[in-house]
């Protein structure tokens, strides 16, 4: 009668096995018993709730609230590399393949609390901070597309396979600055001081995108790597399996808005701003000033994206001719807020006779810059 095989006891067998992984997973090294250990040492001590995990985050999410208020990439790329959510992230993917309960419900702790920390810190920020608009830093974490998706998923197994290779270790700053974690929750709550509900919600589900990623992306990199679960020959524990298929359902749900985010943007051009809008109290000086004057109507009023010295230009439709004193007035109203010696340049676009006048919004449409006398 036949048998079943034995499982390999010798080292030669135990070898012809490891081979075989290698041929099956490619030619990635595996980790060892004694690195999973260290590893699963170190999600213990460093993917939990503590004191120092909490100080952290309230730090790095200021620091990036701050940077995203004033406009300072620098700022928020230094939030980046010293918030701590990152690691709570991998020890998720690392504890779903292990099937280590424990531990994955530690990571989901530290991050509920984590978040929720990132979110009230924010929010005393934007509260703080006098009424203001959002700058190109906090509306650019409202414009999550598929692309945002892809990124957080490679991040997440750069992070796992750097995680697993000590020579390695110096890569992980440029992961955690790839995958932008503290601000998308900066901005949930200074949108949300705001009243900017549209943004808050955009960011929170960049954040989420983020999330569901990383998680699967560094699973999937350490289930390559060996990691196994905490008995030998056992299969992945229920709740396990369930929870991955949970993240791959929510992975797949996500992919499909975004694409179709992605391709409005593309189509609008949203992907290559060229232009900033001014801020809405210099605008709002210019329409009121105008309501005052008949026959003129507000178009737009931009600020040039590459070229920030530049100043501002305000683009003005008329059927007549140009009052008096139009084109000086608008310039102090404008420079009245963003500063006596920032450059205005006002155009005015002529209507033709019988076409009545609609002003648009400054995104509707772009004047040509042939067109009408410049001042």
């Amino acid at each position: 009668m036949a048998t079943e095989p034995n499982p390999p006891t010798s080292r030669a067998e135990k070898n012809i096995v490891d081979d075989d992984e290698r041929v099956l997973f490619g030619l990635l090294p595996k980790m060892q018993r004694e690195q999973r250990q260290e590893m699963l040492a170190y999600f213990e001590e460093n993917a939990s709730w503590n004191v120092d995990f909490v100080v952290m985050m309230a730090l790095s999410t200021s620091i990036a609230a701050l940077g995203l208020l004033n406009n300072s990439p620098p700022a928020v790329i230094g939030a980046m590399l010293v918030a701590p959510l990152m690691t709570p992230m991998l020890g998720a993917g690392f504890a779903l393949i292990q099937g280590n309960v424990v531990l994955f419900r530690d990571c989901f702790k530290a991050m509920g609390y984590g978040i929720l920390v990132s979110i009230l810190a924010s929010l005393l920020m934007g509260l703080v901070t006098p009424a203001h608009d959002p700058s190109p830093e906090i509306a650019a974490r409202g414009n999550v597309n598929v692309l945002d998706l892809g990124v957080a998923f490679f991040s997440g197994m750069a992070a796992a396979y750097a995680g697993t290779r000590p020579k390695l270790a110096a890569t992980l700053a440029g992961v955690a600055i790839a995958a932008a974690l503290v601000p998308p929750l900066a901005v949930v709550g200074i949108a949300a001081a705001a009243g900017e509900w549209l943004l808050s919600g955009m960011a929170a589900i960049l954040f989420i995108t983020n999330l569901v990623a990383i998680i699967l992306g560094s699973a999937l990199v350490f289930k390559v790597m060996g990691v196994r679960g905490r008995k030998e020959n056992q299969p992945q524990p229920l709740w396990a399996r369930r929870m991955a298929m949970i993240l791959i359902l929510a992975t797949v749900a996500l992919i499909v808005p975004l694409q179709q985010r992605f391709q409005d943007q593309l189509e609008a051009g949203h992907l290559a701003t060229a232009a900033y809008p001014v801020p809405s109290i210099a605008q709002d000086a210019v329409i009121e000033r105008l309501n005052r004057i008949h026959g003129v109507e507000f178009l737009s009023a931009r600020r040039d994206a590459n070229s920030p010295d530049a100043g501002a230009h305000v683009v003005l439709v008329t059927e007549g001719p140009v009052p008096e004193g139009l084109i000086e007035g608008v310039k102090a109203d404008m420079q009245d807020v963003m500063g006596e010696e920032t450059p205005i340049r006002v155009i005015i676009l002529r209507s033709a006779t019988g076409v009545p006048v609609e002003a648009a919004e400054p995104e509707d449409r772009e004047p040509s810059p042939t067109a009408g006398p410049r001042a």
